[in-house]
C-alpha cells in the first residue's frame, strides 16, 4: 500500500500541544471502531477520498514550514504503510517537529521510528481496558502488540499521551479504572468526548447519545490516580 493522504490541514492550533502544526490524514485503517467518524479514511474502497501523494505532501509542507514548524501524522493509521519513516525523514530534513498519532498496532515500526529519532510527539488511542479491546477496536486484537507500544512509547523519553475516546455502551467507570491500573504511572491521559455528528462507521451508533459533561468529568475522577496529568477533550 503506497503512502497516501486524504487531506492536509494546513494550520490547526489543536492537533500538537504547544505547536502550529499542518496535519495530515493516511489512508487506510486495520482497525474497525464501530464510533469511528473516518470511514473514507477506514474503508476507501467503499468510500473514496481525496488522494494526495506523499511527494505532493512534502512539496506542499516545505512551502509552508514559514508558517508552522510542526506536522501531525494521523489517519487511519499512518503505520500500516511502510513508507512512513522515509516520509517523516524528509519533513526532519526540512526542519519540522513530528507528532505521530497511532492505534499502537505496529509496535516495530514504532521502535524503528524512535531508534531513528524521528518523532517528537506521539498519541496513542487506547480504546479499552485489555480484557474489552475487541468490543472498541472492531477486530480482533493483538493484545500483546498493544502493551508492547506501550512499552515503547512510556520508555521512549519522548512526549507522549495516551487518549481514549469514551463511547456509551463501550466505556463505564469500571472499564476506565481497569485501564487506570495497566498504565499506571503515565505521563498524560486524555478522555475524549464521544460525538455522532459527524456520522459513525457502524450506523447504530449514531443514535447513541453522547455521555454528559458530569459523566466525563467522572471519569476524569476516576482515572486521575492513575496518571501524572488526566486532561478531558471535548472534541473529537
Amino acid at each position: 500500500m503506497s503512502l497516501e493522504f486524504a487531506q492536509i490541514q494546513k494550520t490547526s492550533l489543536l492537533d500538537y500541544p504547544g505547536e502550529v502544526a499542518s496535519t495530515l490524514f493516511t489512508i487506510g485503517c486495520n482497525f474497525r471502531c464501530p464510533f469511528c467518524h473516518n470511514a473514507s479514511l477506514v474503508i476507501p474502497e467503499q468510500f473514496p477520498p481525496q488522494r494526495i501523494t506523499a511527494e505532493q505532501a512534502l512539496s506542499e509542507l516545505a512551502s509552508r514550514k514559514k508558517y508552522v514548524g510542526a506536522v501531525c501524522i494521523t489517519g487511519g493509521e499512518p503505520t500500516i504503510h511502510p513508507e512512513l519513516a522515509w516520509f517523516i525523514q524528509s519533513l526532519k530534513n526540512e526542519g519540522l517537529k513530528i507528532k505521530l498519532d497511532s492505534n499502537g498496532t505496529n509496535p516495530q515500526m514504532l521502535s524503528e521510528l524512535y531508534q531513528k529519532g524521528l518523532l517528537d510527539y506521539v498519541a496513542m488511542d487506547i480504546k479499552s481496558s485489555l480484557e474489552e479491546y475487541d468490543g472498541s477496536s472492531g477486530v480482533e486484537t493483538d493484545i500483546a502488540k498493544i502493551k508492547e507500544s506501550v512499552a515503547l512509547i512510556r520508555g521512549s523519553g519522548v512526549p507522549y499521551e495516551f487518549r481514549t475516546t469514551v463511547v456509551p455502551g463501550l466505556h463505564d467507570l469500571e472499564k476506565i479504572e481497569a485501564l487506570g491500573k495497566w498504565l499506571e504511572g503515565s505521563d498524560l491521559y486524555i478522555i475524549q468526548a464521544f460525538s455522532p455528528e459527524a456520522g459513525t462507521l457502524d450506523k447504530s451508533f449514531e443514535s447513541k447519545t453522547p455521555f454528559k459533561d458530569a459523566d466525563l468529568r467522572a471519569f476524569v475522577t476516576a482515572a486521575k490516580p492513575y496518571f501524572k496529568e488526566v486532561l478531558l477533550r471535548e472534541y473529537y
